[in-house]
């Protein structure tokens, strides 16, 4: 759903040098030859060490793990300024207390795990598969309640309704190059929506009270902003930890 939110920058091994002296253990961290930074394009960074309060109480679904790298595909969506002060006034009005989700998007998987060494064939199994699509369209309709697996976040997105079926075709060429690694697929009832708010905790019950009146708070806005309306897909993003990717559609 809101992948992008969950993706944060995973670590690269480090070397540790141990020497004693005088009964005491020091440790010294070697710094990373700039050759191995230079890898792939993805830069070195700390260890990250996970704290809820560190992003508003979210839960992870997976911890960070040394040579791993949190993946996600997607497709990037920015609005204009009048969908984002459509946005805001809706937020005020909802039941439960959330936040704005800043970066704008439609997934096309996952978000993944992804092995260190997997990364140069990945992207260009990826690439080579966006390749082989044509840009295409899809529209915004109405707003739907969306959960994550572990009912730790609730969402409220928009739908997108993909008439050519371009984005189930896309998403299937993609879960072929996921299948290459072993990877999870994208979910069987797929649901293509633009996710824009958020909040913790299975809140289902709550936001689907109020989804016909912000249905027709969103079909009215439209009305009066056509070009709003649809997504242009012409690229697909892919984000690999601290690292984007972008492929051209035909």
């Amino acid at each position: 759903m809101a992948g992008l939110d969950l993706i944060q920058t995973y670590s690269s091994d480090s070397d540790e040098d141990e020497k004693s002296r005088d009964d005491h253990k020091i440790v010294n961290k070697l710094a990373l030859p700039a050759s191995i930074l230079s890898w792939k394009g993805v830069e070195y960074n700390e260890e990250v060490i996970d704290n809820p309060l560190d992003h508003d109480g979210r839960i992870r679904s997976f911890k960070h793990e040394r040579g791993n790298w949190a993946t996600l595909i997607y497709i990037n969506y920015i609005p204009n300024d009048c969908l984002h002060i459509w946005i805001d006034s809706v937020i005020s009005k909802l039941p439960v207390k959330g936040s704005i989700i800043s970066s704008l998007h439609i997934s096309l998987s996952r978000t993944l795990i992804l092995k260190f060494h997997w990364i140069e064939s990945f992207v260009e199994g990826i690439k080579q598969s966006c390749h082989r699509f044509n840009k295409f369209v899809v529209q915004l309709t109405n707003i739907k309640v969306y959960c994550n697996e572990e009912k730790t976040r609730t969402f409220l997105g928009i739908y997108c309704q993909d008439e050519d079926g371009m984005l189930k075709c896309l998403t299937e060429a993609l879960d072929n190059v996921l299948a290459e690694y072993q990877l999870p697929s994208f979910y069987k009832d797929t649901s293509y929506h633009i996710s824009f708010f958020s909040c913790l905790g299975d809140k289902r019950a709550y936001l689907k009270e109020i989804l016909p009146s912000l249905t027709n708070s969103l079909n009215k806005f439209l009305m009066e902003n056509m070009e709003d309306g649809y997504v242009h897909v012409n690229d697909i993003q892919c984000k690999i930890g601290n690292k984007c990717y972008s492929f051209e559609l035909k």
